[in-house]
């Protein structure tokens, strides 16, 4: 399970880091609290998946690992990880 509350700081923090910074994410894991992060490009996300947050040059998707197989999800009461997905400059 992953509280609004830390999900709203996480989106905080990274909104406030210059976006060249955020490939370090590191600097974020504090904020989950030993939940998972992960970075990826907002192109390797599947296109019918919804952020959970929409941020300045990045989205937040939550991971769902109850199932065998990981999926996105939105239900923070089942999440289990984070994906930074940053915006490209191309898009």
């Amino acid at each position: 399970m992953i509280a609004a509350s830390m999900l709203a700081q996480l989106a905080q923090a990274i909104e406030q880091t210059p976006p060249a910074q955020r490939d370090d994410i590191e600097q974020f894991k504090p904020f989950l609290q030993g939940v998972s992060l992960t970075c990826c490009s907002d192109n390797d996300i599947p296109g019918r998946a919804k952020p959970v947050y929409q941020g300045a040059g990045f989205d937040l998707y939550l991971v769902d690992a109850t199932a065998h197989c990981a999926c996105l999800t939105n239900d923070l009461t089942i999440a289990s990880a984070v994906v930074l997905a940053r915006h490209d400059d191309e898009d």
